[in-house]
């Protein structure tokens, strides 16, 4: 008779349990969660999670926006180490062969002595700069090359005087190798009466060293007599620029590897 007693209850409480689950109390009381991440084509990360913990059901809804790192200057300008060579040394650049001399050429030091070639030098930012002319002395070769430094702009923009010649230029170094090499020809500006002693405007693209390390050196294999040949090497006020200079100088040949 127990026995009979203890089979019907097991039974009673089977169909209460079987009961209640189909009605979803038991749901309600044990808690189901769904859980949805997607990913927006905008790199926005949307997660959306859905629980039911009681008679009621609560939405929550979380956004995270996913900034990327970027060494993308906020400023429209950016420095480089001693780009305009105001230590009136050649800091933070490296020297070789005794074309550039061992320090920048002083602007005000140089017209105040007559140290030029047919006119006073003008149309530089700044008190010093780097030149292979020296009061009409004999040229010689060499070349300065700067410390390395982060591309955060679009564009090396800076001052030159140069003649058009295929052993005076500016390069762009990755690592130690011409990323860039760029020929210029300020000597041909139009309306500019003696050129050879005015810097012009120069620029170079650097977008696709973007965020790289990279090093600007400048090279004078020329050796001569500036008075005969004009074939000094003049150069300054390097920086880095979101946009090119206006109004650049005569670029006769560009090469990007």
């Amino acid at each position: 008779m127990n026995k009979i007693v203890i089979v019907y209850l097991i039974l009673l409480v089977a169909i209460v349990v079987v009961a209640l689950y189909l009605s979803g109390f038991l749901g309600k009381i044990i808690g189901t969660s769904t859980t949805t991440t997607t990913m927006s084509s905008t790199s926005t990360l949307s997660s959306t999670s859905t629980s039911t913990s009681s008679s009621t059901t609560s939405t929550i809804e979380t956004t995270t926006t996913i900034i990327f790192s970027s060494c993308i200057s906020k400023q429209a300008t950016s420095s480089i180490p001693n780009g305009n060579f105001s230590t009136g040394t050649y800091a933070d650049w490296n020297l070789s062969g005794p074309g550039f001399g061992s320090v920048p050429f002083n602007l005000t030091f140089a017209n105040s002595n007559t140290l030029y070639y047919g006119s006073p030098w003008s149309g530089y930012n700044g008190m010093f700069f780097a030149s292979t002319f020296h009061g009409g002395q004999e040229l010689q070769s060499g070349n300065i090359t700067s410390s390395a430094f982060t591309v955060s702009e679009l564009y090396l923009n800076f001052k030159i005087i140069s003649p058009q010649s295929d052993i005076l230029y500016v390069e762009i170094l990755q690592n130690g190798t011409p990323r860039i090499i760029t020929h210029y020809n300020t000597f041909d500006v139009p309306g500019v009466a003696d050129p050879q002693s005015v810097f012009m405007n120069a620029s170079i693209p650097l977008g696709e060293l973007l965020c790289q390390n990279i090093s600007v050196k400048v090279v004078a294999g020329i050796t001569g007599n500036p008075i005969n040949k004009l074939s000094y090497i003049a150069v300054g006020d390097f920086y880095l620029s979101r946009v090119p200079i206006s109004t650049p100088g005569i670029v006769v040949n560009q090469t990007i590897n």
